[in-house]
């Protein structure tokens, strides 16, 4: 920045008593960069020694590199998106005119606070000189996602005001606001989303003899996608038969086109009406993956689940879909001994069979199959080929899973890398 353009930030933010404030994002000036970056602005502004100002800016600096935010406007546009402030509720609506107001005036004050040498600035301040607060960083932070950011800098790199937010709420329509506008895979703790920077996302590829599964369960997220009454869904099979590999490798084949998978345990399942809430307001589309899907007798824990399945009073989002994962048909454990007897209450079998019911209310069952031992082979014989491996044991591949874990897809990938691990040549020392 020269120092022309310097003179007119200090002028610009010279009106305020000490830091300036935002209108609409609360959660930036909560993050410890932000109150640097304001406490720097402000000694620059007043008499200050110029060991506090270096010791300032090195702070600044310090915190910037430990988030892995490589400049000042990267830090802003990844923050900006991740707030679910005011204009949360706003991502798939046109923002309200008062808001527009209030929008283009933080923008401005993050606009001009962001845009500046501040390294320059304090060398000229200190006579000293100092790193400049770029290059911190070699990318983005992991799993974020690197379009959504570079839309919100761009907005702030605008030297329009009007245009910087006709920008702004363009990443806000076509990305959402929250941690779904930065990750596309997160999961569901303690009542909140938290993004997973490393999620584990196989591909289809490696699944085999699964092609009518797949291709129904492929054909149901695109009808989530384009808001076309797509179905909750429960895929039904054997452990290790390829159920939870098929909803993780959503991603790696809808991600780009704005898919979002959310793992929610079943622990929180009861919490699960207050954040579909806030997806609804997303423009993005979301799939909440419930994997291993069982309840105990006596468990009530299914009920916030079967809200949202067969509907309430509230319309339910076209942009989410649970689908989940079980090995038993019917979800709730059911024994003999718990079917009401004739002479009990009248009422007990209608709260045995809405138990029993509960997977009646997916609109969609996908049934994955049991592996054979002939099944079992093919699936090791695809899986090796895959792997550059051309040549194995059928006896010493059965023994493997007879010892371990049985016939099942996920054996045959156990066996497959096992297999490979000891075919891989060996580094010398």
């Amino acid at each position: 920045m020269s120092h022309g353009a310097a003179d007119e930030t200090r002028w610009v933010l010279s009106g305020a008593v000490g830091a300036p404030t935002l209108y609409l994002f609360p959660e930036l000036e909560r993050t410890t960069w932000w109150r640097r970056l304001l406490e720097l602005d402000v000694a620059i502004r007043s008499p200050t020694p110029a060991p506090v100002l270096t010791a300032l800016y090195a702070t600044l600096l310090g915190e910037l590199a430990a988030r892995g935010y490589q400049d000042l406007r990267r830090a802003a546009a990844t923050e900006l998106l991740a707030g679910t402030g005011p204009l949360a509720a706003y991502a798939a609506q046109q923002v309200p005119a008062g808001l527009l107001y209030a929008l283009e005036k933080d923008l401005e004050l993050i606009h001009l606070l962001t845009g500046r040498d501040l390294g320059n600035e304090i060398e000229i301040l200190t006579a000293e000189e100092q790193p400049p607060l770029v290059a911190l960083a070699n990318d983005y932070p992991p799993g974020v996602l690197s379009a959504a950011v570079l839309a919100v800098e761009a907005a702030l790199a605008s030297t329009e005001p009007k245009h910087r937010v006709e920008l702004f709420t363009d990443a806000l329509a076509q990305h959402g606001s929250g941690p779904t506008a930065l990750y596309s895979a997160l999961t569901f703790a303690d009542g909140r989303l938290i993004g997973l920077p490393e999620p584990d996302l196989p591909d289809w590829s490696e699944l085999f003899g699964l092609s009518e599964q797949l291709a129904r369960l492929e054909a149901n997220v695109e009808a989530l996608l384009a808001r076309s009454g797509a179905h909750h869904t429960l895929l039904y099979g054997p452990r290790g038969s390829g159920k939870s590999t098929a909803v993780r490798g959503l991603l790696r084949r809808f991600a780009s086109r704005g898919l979002r998978l959310i793992e929610v345990p079943p622990a929180q399942l009861e919490s699960i009406p207050d954040f579909v809430e806030h997806l609804r307001r997303q423009p993005t589309a979301f799939v909440l993956y419930v994997d291993d899907l069982a309840f105990e007798e006596g468990e009530t824990d299914y009920r916030p689940l079967k809200s949202l399945l067969e509907g309430s009073l509230a319309r339910r989002p076209s942009n989410v879909i649970v689908v989940a994962t079980s090995n038993r048909r019917h979800l709730v454990k059911e024994r003999l001994s718990d079917r009401p007897a004739p002479e009990d209450d009248v009422h007990g079998w209608d709260t045995h069979n809405e138990k029993l019911a509960l997977a009646d209310r997916f609109g969609l069952t996908i049934t994955f199959p049991s592996a054979g031992q002939r099944d079992y082979l093919e699936l090791v014989r695809a899986l090796a080929a895959l792997r550059g491996v051309t040549d194995f044991e059928a006896e010493e591949a059965i023994r493997f899973a007879e010892w371990g874990n049985g016939y099942s897809g996920r054996t045959a990938q156990q066996y497959v890398s096992e297999l490979t691990r000891k075919t891989a040549p060996r580094l010398t020392p």
